[in-house]
């Protein structure tokens, strides 16, 4: 059977052609008698062997070719026969091989065997892949998955378990020699390729995922690479499949670690990485910035990161391929693994101390690549960058040297643009923190002391080795200088030969000589000495002689007076002992200088991390959710380190806990919890020491704002039980100094967070009365206004207590001692007052009681005054100190009556009223309460009790009258529920008016306490003279506190106060004035609604504070509808553009949500724009236009600006100042233009033509018709050519009539009048009560009858009691507008609304 040489084909018909001496295909077997011809190669195969494939490959060969077309059962019925054969095979040839020497027919015979069975076996795998895909893209139907799918796969016959099995026996013909059946022994290449083919095709599939599959594979292609040389077809392979498969990065990495580990290829990673660099650059070179490029790129990069893992000692050296890649702006995904694979190399591979010098040099160019990659274009490259540099630092794997630079550039990345790298930045800074090698503390000033001190040392030690001049031998030098300068120059070019004693001498010996003879004032011979020690110094001589002759001089000198002054220290000591003194010395020296060198690298550690404080604490506010939670673990860290500068940081955070975001206030309060709470002591007393310590610092440098936000922490430690009784304890103690080395700070501190946990838990100050009264009380002014804030506590527990308790006498004796010796007043004076009213029963006895006894004071003080001069002064300082006490005692009686008693009346109606229902209910049933009942009243008078707090009088006081309007004559006899309700709201009523009554006659009315103060207010506000600025301003907040208590003192006091908002110049009162109006307009709204005029005055204060008020209040009413927005909004305009940045904004913001209130702004725009051009006001024109421009940027509906348009075309007909209509055009300029507006321009050019001669006016047409042309629609533009043709007709008229009117024709004297202002026909869209969701738009331009707008009109007119919305109503947006520009002859003009 040796006739003929089977040749592996590229393509199966190849085998189809007939060659001479070559097998060849006679035959193909038609599909249908397939099956027939199995069955007779099957039973060749049981009685010829392996051998039967020599008979029957074209049955096989059929199958390949038929392929797609036939059915399974015949495809894996071959397969089966093929693999049997293979398994098979493997046996034949082991008997072939045992021979020494194969015939070469039998060689022959069973190449062809092996040619045949391999080709059948991997074309067959092939086909069945083919099939099977082919099978999925026609039976690919939605639901098609689970159990489903793998009864399909095994029907099919061929899944991952089948694939398995055939690639087993691949790796079992594979293990024989195969190589000695070719002559020489080497395998063809074809073959080698064909049987590795189906290992390159399971890479591409998924099922390379599988474990069992993969190692299968990679132990196929370990045996073609360690036999048949297959090692370089395989790289270039893997690299292939590596480019264009992304499922297979982690199963190629693995099965490179399998080769090098199972068949020793150590270098087939760095083979890997040279053909990776290679294919890459191949790749940049076709197709650069390719989406398939990035594709590769990322997959080679992962590969290459992941096999580094796991083969760092093979990859070390294999990075420097790849390295150059680096600098490619292309894939920043390849930089990031080039770097990574740095980074893994220097963790495992190139740390610690016992580096050679190859390695420590290729350490040194990791590092350096990575910190210049710090820097990289990518931001993504720039975070990944930071990342390892953490690990590297918390691995230890950064030398000491090298960590001051890399710490310096993180710190440049906090001002990074991405949010990303600012994180990864604090992540490092925190890691550099928590592995610095320095010192557990590191705060700067305590770092800082310790150097000095060592510095010290270091510098004493250095003067002992080398000590400087002796004082006593530089002043005899001084003497004696002049004499050798001047020896030296007088004998310097004398030639002299060396005496022969000297060539034997030592050093030591000539230095002494030289002394000895300066002291014998022998210089010359000094000089020659010098010369001659020269000789033991060639460089020195070579220098000296290329000198000038000064200079030589000079330094001849120097050398005599250096071996002069410097005592010589070898006379007091031997040798050998001053040897060993110095090398004790130069030991100690060293070492000092170690530590010198550490704490300098402290110091400067800390001042870098110090420098980065600011910029982290910046980032605190981010609206990165990472950056702010990033910097609160960088804080936390910082606190632990005791870093100083990072104290702000802490502090600051503290304002996170009002963050709407739960993960920063989690975040924070977690960060606090284990600064200050969370202790690692074992003792339960020494957690509470340590705990309460902390925050009693923390507490001695936070601000009030601060103080509230860690009030409401301490407030979740309570609930959470972190703060613990002992911890609370321990804060008496520290507050009473039972603690030894407790400060006035810390014992204050312990008070202030005393009062924090009462507020959340009263029962902690209820407990410890007593010690408040006897200590908190009678200490100093600080100490006893806290102590009245611990009491305050005390209203959360619902009882009141009578007048005569300990607590109100301690409180009022405090306050009373307070009142007249202490120089601080105010704060106690107002808690103590609020204490009275939320904590006593009968609050105005002791007030009054109270007033009574400080006025006696004063008129004691003043007697006192009378005797000692002739003219009585007062005592302003308690005069203060009075009038604040009766202002807050009036405010504080309003609030109790308003709120505390009116709850406690609704309490008591409401259970009445429950009373009645169940009293009703019992006669309907027949039958008397049961206890059960009986509970569910008291239940419900319980909820009543804490459901009525809320409400107040005076907000059941504005709904009064609507409730009475609703109460009627009922028709039936037995009261409903519903008519039940009723008869609780009016009882509501009755109670609200109840309070206002007692308001109006018993707290401030005619004969009440607080009555008989009032004519000291008003007089000292009349007369400003008699008193000082502060004792005006402390009356004036008295009086409108007063005001605020009584309809008629308002009412009486308004005139007065105005008077004085207006004529004061203290700016503060002012402000406080303003303030106080605006509380006073939210109570009754009636009464200072005539005033309103005069607050719009104050917009135009010339004191920045009063301006910012102004601006505030008159916001925050307007917005909330309590003032009529008229035309005095345009003072409010002006402020736009003041010349604060801060007021402009504020004003801005107004007008911004002003624009979002339906047609507000709208209806107020003709008014501000009429106002401001105003030639009485005289605005500038440039500040004009900047208000201008931004309040029309908010006109943003269509029909509110075609309305507009048309309002100031005819406002036109009414302005008489060139100014006015350079401002109207400007404004017309500043809309955006649709074709309904256009047309508005053009309808009324009219209105405007005879105004067009002026140059500022034509301008801002001309822009408006640029600017609407733009990237304009055709029929927008075709209207703007209209609109430009009709104003050249207009300027073609005007030239005809030049004889007849002059240049100034519309201003002259002489001149006619405007165009009378014609009345345009009223338009409506809708009535009042459509639904329409249009309803707040400016109404449409349908023509009504005049008879119409006249009776729509008319309701419109009536006066309203109380009326908080705007004059314009919305519906109705276009009502003629009121006149502001001024005519010549006023008869003429006739002022109408808009």
């Amino acid at each position: 059977m040796s006739h003929f040489e089977f040749a592996i084909p590229l393509q199966k018909d190849e085998l189809l052609e007939s060659h001479a001496g070559q097998y060849h295909v006679e035959d193909v077997v038609q599909p249908r008698l397939l099956l027939s011809k199995l069955q007779d190669a099957a039973r060749a195969y049981n009685s010829d062997g392996v051998e039967y494939i020599l008979e029957h490959f074209d049955t096989y060969f059929s199958i390949i070719v038929h392929g797609n077309k036939l059915e399974w059962n015949i495809i894996n019925k071959g397969f089966d026969h093929v693999v049997r054969a293979a398994k098979n095979l493997c046996n034949h040839l082991e008997a072939i091989f045992q021979d020494q020497e194969i015939d070469n027919d039998v060689r022959v015979k069973n190449l062809n065997i092996l040619k045949m069975s391999m080709y059948l076996f991997t074309q067959l795998m092939k086909t069945k892949d083919a099939k099977l895909a082919a099978d999925n893209s026609t039976k690919l139907t939605l639901g098609k998955k689970g159990k489903k799918a793998t009864d399909d796969d095994e029907f099919c016959g061929w899944t991952e378990s089948d694939k398995q099995a055939a690639l087993v026996a691949l790796h079992l013909v594979l293990q024989q020699p195969l190589s000695r059946l070719w002559d020489p022994p080497l395998a063809e290449d074809n073959f080698v390729s064909m049987v590795a083919d189906p290992c390159y095709n399971a890479l591409e599939e998924q099922i390379i995922k599988n474990k069992v599959i993969r190692e299968t594979v990679f132990q196929v292609l370990g045996v073609l690479i360690k036999k048949y040389n297959h090692g370089t077809s395989c790289l270039i392979k893997l690299v292939q499949i590596l480019q264009m498969v992304e499922h297979a990065v982690s199963p190629i990495c693995a099965g490179v670690v399998q080769l090098t580990k199972e068949f020793g290829l150590g270098t087939f990673g760095p083979q890997m990485v040279r053909e990776i660099a290679e294919a890459l650059a191949s790749t940049d070179e076709e197709n650069a910035g390719g989406g398939t490029e990035q594709g590769a790129a990322k997959n080679c990069g992962a590969f290459l990161l992941e096999l580094t893992k796991e083969l760092p000692k093979e990859m070390t050296g294999a990075i420097a391929t790849i390295q150059p890649y680096l600098e490619s702006d292309e894939s920043y995904t390849l930089r990031i693994s080039v770097l990574g694979m740095m980074c893994e190399v220097l963790s495992v591979e190139l740390s610690g101390e016992g580096l050679t010098d190859e390695q420590r040099c290729q350490r040194d160019d990791f590092l350096d690549d990575l910190y210049e990659h710090l820097h990289d274009l990518s931001a993504y490259v720039r975070h990944k960058v930071l990342q390892f540099w953490c690990r590297l630092q918390r691995e230890n794997c950064v030398p000491v040297s090298r960590q001051r630079t890399v710490l310096e550039r993180a710190i440049g990345r906090l001002r990074d643009k991405a949010a990303l790298v600012r994180k990864a930045a604090i992540q490092l800074l925190k890691v550099f923190l928590e592995c610095n090698p320095f010192s557990a503390q590191l705060k700067l000033e305590m770092l800082e002391e310790q150097l000095q001190t060592e510095e010290k040392i270091l510098e004493a030690l250095q003067k002992k080795l080398n000590p400087g001049p002796d004082p006593e031998l530089v002043k005899k030098w001084d003497k004696i200088e002049k004499d050798v300068v001047k020896t030296i120059k007088e004998k310097m070019d004398i030639l002299t030969q060396d005496e022969p004693e000297l060539s034997q001498a030592s050093v030591h010996n000539l230095y002494e000589a030289i002394r000895k003879h300066l002291r014998d004032k022998d210089y010359y011979k000094a000089y020659l000495i010098v010369k001659h020690t020269e000789r033991q110094y060639p460089d020195a001589k070579l220098l000296r002689c290329d000198m000038e002759k000064s200079d030589q001089v000079d330094y001849f000198v120097a050398l005599l007076r250096n071996i002069f002054i410097i005592p010589d220290r070898r006379n007091s000591i031997s040798q050998t002992q001053q040897c060993e003194n110095e090398i004790a010395l130069y030991k100690r020296f060293e070492e000092k200088e170690n530590i010198v060198a550490f704490l300098q690298e402290s110091v400067h550690f800390s001042r870098m991390v110090s420098e980065a404080v600011p910029l982290i604490n910046s980032l605190l506010m981010s609206k990165q959710a990472g950056d702010v939670s990033e910097a609160i673990d960088f804080f936390t860290t910082a606190h632990h380190f005791n870093i100083e500068s990072a104290k702000t940081g802490v502090v600051n955070m503290l304002m996170l806990v009002w963050s709407p975001d739960q993960d920063k206030r989690e975040a924070v309060e977690r960060a606090y919890r284990s600064m200050y709470v969370e202790d690692e002591a074992r003792a339960e007393r020494a957690r509470a020491f340590a705990a309460a310590r902390r925050l009693a610092a923390l507490v001695t440098r936070i601000d009030a704002g601060a103080a509230l936000a860690l009030a409401h922490l301490v407030d979740l430690w309570l609930e959470r039980g972190d703060i613990s009784p002992a911890v609370i304890q321990v804060f008496w103690e520290m507050f009473l100094k039972k603690i030894d080395g407790t400060t006035d700070m810390e014992s204050y501190a312990a008070l202030s967070l005393l009062v924090m946990i009462a507020k959340a838990k009263p029962s902690v100050a209820l407990a410890n009365l007593e010690v408040i009264q006897s200590h908190g009380l009678t200490a100093e002014y600080d100490y006893r206004n806290l102590s009245v804030q611990l009491l305050l506590s005390l209203a959360k527990k619902n009882q009141r207590y009578p007048a005569d308790h300990s607590i109100f006498t301690s409180v009022y004796d405090s306050l009373l001692e307070t009142y007249s010796r202490m120089n601080k007043f105010m704060s106690f004076a107002a808690n103590s007052i609020d204490l009275f009213y939320t904590v006593c029963d009968t609050p105005d006895v002791i007030c009054a009681k109270l007033l009574a006894e400080m006025y006696r004071k004063i008129e004691e003080t003043m007697v006192k005054d009378m005797d000692n001069e002739e003219e009585a002064s007062l005592p302003t300082e308690l005069l203060i100190r009075f009038v604040f006490v009766l202002g807050q005692v009036a405010l504080q009686q309003l609030i109790y009556l308003d709120i505390s008693v009116y709850s406690e009346l609704r309490r008591r109606n409401q259970v009445r009223e429950e009373r009645k229902i169940e009293e009703k209910k019992k006669k309907k049933a027949g039958t008397f309460a049961t206890p059960a009942r009986r509970g569910r009243v008291d239940d419900l008078r319980r909820q009543t009790l804490m459901n009525v707090s809320g409400a107040s009088a005076s907000s059941r006081g504005q709904r009064a009258a609507s409730v009475a309007s609703n109460k009627g004559p009922s028709t039936n006899t037995t009261m409903t529920e519903e008519d039940t309700g009723l008869e609780g709201a009016v009882a509501d009523d009755a109670d609200a008016e109840y309070v206002r009554n007692v308001c109006e006659r018993d707290i401030v009315g005619t004969g009440t306490t607080l009555s008989r103060y009032l004519p000291l207010l008003r007089w000292l506000l009349a007369n400003p003279a008699r008193c000082t600025p502060a004792l005006q301003a402390a009356a004036a907040l008295t009086f409108t506190r007063f005001m605020l208590v009584s309809n008629s003192v308002c009412e009486e006091g308004l005139q007065l106060m105005v008077t004085v908002l207006k004529r004061s110049k203290n700016a503060s009162l002012r402000t406080n004035l303003t303030i106080a109006f605006a509380d006073l307009t939210l109570r009754f709204p009636n009464l200072t609604q005539p005033w309103t005029h005069h607050i719009y005055h104050i917009l135009s204060d010339e004191e920045l504070e009063v301006r910012q008020c102004a601006v505030k209040m008159l916001s925050f009413l307007v917005l909330h509808e309590m003032v009529r927005v008229k035309g005095q909004i345009a003072d409010m305009a002006l402020c736009c553009a003041d010349k604060d940045p801060r007021v402009a904004n504020m004003t801005r913001l107004f007008f911004k949500q002003l624009s979002q209130k339906g047609n507000a702004l709208y209806n107020v725009m003709p008014d501000i724009i009429s106002r401001l051009s105003d030639p009485e006001l005289n605005v500038p024109e440039e500040q004009y236009r900047v208000i201008m421009k931004y309040i029309t940027s908010l006109i943003q509906k269509d029909r509110q600006m075609e309305a507009l348009v048309e309002k100031l075309c005819q406002r036109f007909k009414l302005s008489t100042e060139e100014r006015q209509w350079r401002d109207l055009a400007y404004c017309l300029s500043l809309f955006n233009y649709n074709e309904r507006s256009l047309r508005k321009l053009i309808e009324n050019l009219d209105c405007y033509k005879d105004k067009l001669h002026c140059n500022g006016v034509m301008e801002c047409f001309t822009t408006l018709m640029n600017n609407t042309s733009k990237m304009a629609r055709n029929d927008i533009k075709t209207l703007v050519t209209e609109l430009s043709d009709k104003i050249e007709e207009c300027f073609a008229v005007r030239d005809g009539e030049e004889g007849e009117m002059d240049s100034g024709a519309g201003v002259g004297p002489g001149a006619p009048r405007a165009t009378p202002r014609r009345r345009p026909a009223p338009r409506r869209a809708r009535r009042r009560s459509s639904s329409s969701p249009d309803e707040n738009e400016p109404p449409n331009n349908d023509a009504t009858p005049q008879s119409v707008r006249k009776s729509s009109r008319k309701p419109t007119r009536t006066k309203k009691a109380v009326s908080y919305e705007s004059d314009e109503s919305d519906d109705e947006p276009q009502k003629q507008e009121d006149d502001v520009f001024k005519k010549p002859t006023k008869k003429a003009t006739r002022r109408r609304k808009l």
